[in-house]
């Protein structure tokens, strides 16, 4: 039901974006880290993540920002309490290199953040591992 939702939230989002097509639009939403469908046949890679410190302590109710290019459009959800965040895989028609992801906390500023495909197949979930460092 969450993720109907979030779809259904994230596709209102976008069609704003793009009908706006002037700036950015921006989605308040909890993070999760829920089991991936993998029967939505128009969905691409999913993107999972997870958010720590340097000495690699989850850091949880991170902000995660997720900005589709292609769209000039954006979404903003929150780490669980293990830091971990999951995004459904856009439209087919988004290229994933076109999806940027950033996480921030108060309190904290960026060290690094390392992205990589779990796979070689086409749909293979984009794993990230956003590390903050304490200010």
């Amino acid at each position: 039901m969450r993720d109907a939702l979030f779809r259904l939230s994230f596709a209102a989002v976008l069609a704003f974006g793009l009908a706006a097509a002037s700036g950015g639009t921006a989605f308040a939403g909890g993070g999760s880290f829920d089991s991936m469908d993998d029967d939505d046949a128009d969905a691409g890679p999913a993107y999972v993540g997870d958010v720590k410190d340097k000495s690699g302590n989850p850091i949880a109710d991170a902000k995660i920002s997720v900005t589709v290019k292609a769209f000039n459009s954006s979404l903003i959800l929150r780490a669980d309490d293990q830091g971990h965040f999951h995004v459904k895989g856009f439209d087919k028609s988004v290229n994933p290199d076109e999806v940027e992801i950033g996480c921030s906390m108060d309190g904290y500023k960026s060290f690094a953040l390392n992205r990589e495909r779990a796979g070689t197949e086409p749909n293979s979930p984009v794993e990230i591992v956003c590390l903050l460092e304490k200010q």
